[in-house]
């Protein structure tokens, strides 16, 4: 019926969305702060993310496209 699929497939990734449901505040202050410390020398660990939900893998929603509106024509007047 049903063939495993990696999730990690760049064609999966587009209908899908995956939410590994943990909270990444402190590692990407982390990451702005890395050149301070290492301008001060000073080694800090990545810390870990925090597990704040479970896991989610959803399908993503399709993008609804509006009609272009159509531009109205210059004026020569307007133009010098």
């Amino acid at each position: 019926m049903g063939e495993m699929v990696d999730i990690n497939d760049e064609l999966v990734r587009t209908v899908i969305t995956v939410d590994d449901g943990c909270d990444h505040t402190q590692r990407f202050i982390w990451m702005m702060n890395t050149r301070r410390n290492i301008r001060n020398k000073v080694f800090r660990h990545e810390p870990k993310p925090v597990r704040v939900t479970k896991i989610r893998i959803e399908a993503r929603k399709r993008r609804k496209y509006r009609p272009r509106k159509a531009r109205a024509p210059a004026q020569p007047n307007e133009l010098a």
